[in-house]
């Protein structure tokens, strides 16, 4: 709900076969701005649910100046104060395949683990569509909702490959993936997401996760940080007293 996930995302040319994510689609990408005259290009855009149509919700960079009371993230349209209920997905829409890079689809030189033979580039199916932008330039987007799910391999019945039906498939990012990697049970790693997430849905998003600064001495920490901040995101955590 207060997150990027509803933002449209332009989807560019890959190659013959597939696009690849690029930006965010902005005011300044769409027929007079979209009304925004101010700063159109650092603002993003979404499609509202409520008015079936296009709009630059508040609290993006372009609000942080020249205008007041719109620097936030309520549910409103910058335009007009109007209350939105963006759209997350656009499932029931067209499908356009789209390629991911895969860092860990070799084995390691140093044989630090092995079996994790995949494509590098993995394409898949993610729901899209089109939108008629400035000077008649049509735009294929897709939110970043549909591209996280796509990213994570789930399997949404939209066909293509390198999707996941099961966490037993050896598939990117699933629990059975990650454990020839890390050396962490799949069944662990199953519960404790459940538990956290059951946890957010019974309290309303009081779950929590501590870190200390051991995480910040390992390479690659950011990116536990992002999988730890997917979780609180996700379960509506952020921001509630007792969780985040």
């Amino acid at each position: 709900q207060y997150t990027y996930f509803p933002m449209l995302v332009v989807l560019e040319k890959h190659d013959d076969k597939s696009f690849k994510s690029t930006r965010f689609l902005r005011a300044s990408d769409l027929a007079g701005d979209l009304g925004q005259e101010n700063n159109p290009e650092w603002k993003t855009i979404a499609y509202d649910e409520t008015s079936n149509g296009l709009v630059s919700p508040q609290g993006s960079i372009g609000y942080r100046w020249g205008e007041k009371g719109k620097w936030n993230i309520e549910e409103r349209d910058g335009a007009n104060g109007n209350e939105t209920k963006l759209k997350l997905s656009f499932i029931s829409d067209q499908v356009s395949p789209v390629a991911f890079p895969h860092f860990a689809a070799s084995a390691h030189a140093s044989s630090h683990w092995d079996g994790c033979d995949q494509d590098p580039v993995q394409v898949r199916n993610v729901p899209s569509t089109t939108i008629k932008g400035a000077d008649g330039k049509d735009y294929i987007v897709a939110t970043v909702y549909d591209l996280m799910m796509a990213n994570y391999g789930l399997d949404r019945g939209l066909g293509g490959d390198n999707v996941a039906s099961s966490y037993d498939d050896d598939v990117a990012y699933t629990p059975a993936w990650q454990e020839k990697i890390t050396g962490l049970a799949r069944d662990k790693v199953i519960r404790i997401a459940r538990e956290f997430a059951d946890t957010a849905n019974k309290t309303k998003g009081k779950s929590m996760i501590i870190v200390g600064a051991a995480m910040n001495h390992w390479y690659h920490m950011d990116m536990n940080y992002r999988g730890l901040i997917n979780m609180v995101m996700m379960c509506g955590c952020v921001g509630q007293s007792g969780g985040g």
